[in-house]
């Protein structure tokens, strides 16, 4: 008797959560959900059994909690072209507004090896380094950290670093023309998904960039992003 119960308590959480889901797709990206008594009363269960659904469609991606708003339906994936360009003028082409926020900027003086090895640091050059949170329409989409030769950008300036790193280094001769990219699904620190305003239980995807000037290090970069929040896309090329 124990079984049946748990079995039949578990397939009306299961239906429950479907209903919720289609519920869901329906509505405009952003558009709050039912309230739970409502949608307790509506099917007849009780607002534990909702609760469950919506948290399972949060941790799905779908729903978002937002203080003070409510269960949103959670805005589409951005799609983002990974490329050796501009993450500023990506999120302008949809139509949004770029933004950064600079948390910090100096001399690493005591890079990772990753980084030293890939930037040649080993007869004593200096690493800059800088961590940045990037917004489009204010919404957090990208944490990034990244070091360049210091030697290379004796003149960026941390106000140059609120806006696109790319459109100060193209017109220096410094805009990187080749290089690799590594993805990887991760669980973010505590810090990051403070940053990126996301539960630690979110999954994100970290972009690794290594990027070369006329064969030579310049970058060396790490971005997270949240994967409810963006879809990163590559062009394949036959070689």
């Amino acid at each position: 008797m124990v079984a049946m119960s748990t079995q039949t308590g578990t397939a009306k959480h299961v239906k429950i959560r479907d209903q919720l889901r289609d519920l869901v797709l329906d509505l405009a990206p952003g558009q709050r959900l039912p309230a739970e008594r409502q949608l307790a009363e509506q099917w007849g269960v009780a607002r534990m059994t909702v609760r469950q659904a919506i948290a399972a469609l949060v941790r799905e991606g779908l729903v978002r909690n937002v203080h003070g708003k409510g269960n949103l339906r959670s805005p589409e994936p951005l799609e983002l072209r990974v490329r050796l360009g501009s993450f500023a003028d990506a999120i302008r082409e949809h139509d949004l507004v770029p933004s950064t926020r600079l948390l910090e900027c100096g001399i690493d003086e005591k890079p990772p090896r990753r980084v030293a090895s890939f930037l040649g640091l080993d007869n004593h050059g200096l690493a800059l380094r800088f961590r940045r949170v990037r917004f489009g329409n204010g919404t957090p989409l990208a944490l990034e950290r990244t070091w360049l030769l210091a030697a290379a950008v004796p003149d960026l300036s941390e106000q140059q670093l609120t806006g696109s790193l790319y459109h100060y280094l193209e017109p220096r001769g410094l805009l990187p023309d080749s290089g690799e990219e590594s993805v990887v699904a991760v669980l973010p620190t505590d810090e990051e998904a403070a940053l990126l305003d996301i539960a630690p239980s979110r999954p994100a995807l970290r972009l690794i960039r290594r990027a070369l000037v006329r064969g030579k290090p310049l970058e060396y970069a790490e971005a997270l992003f949240p994967a409810d929040r963006c879809e990163l896309w590559f062009p394949l090329n036959p070689r």
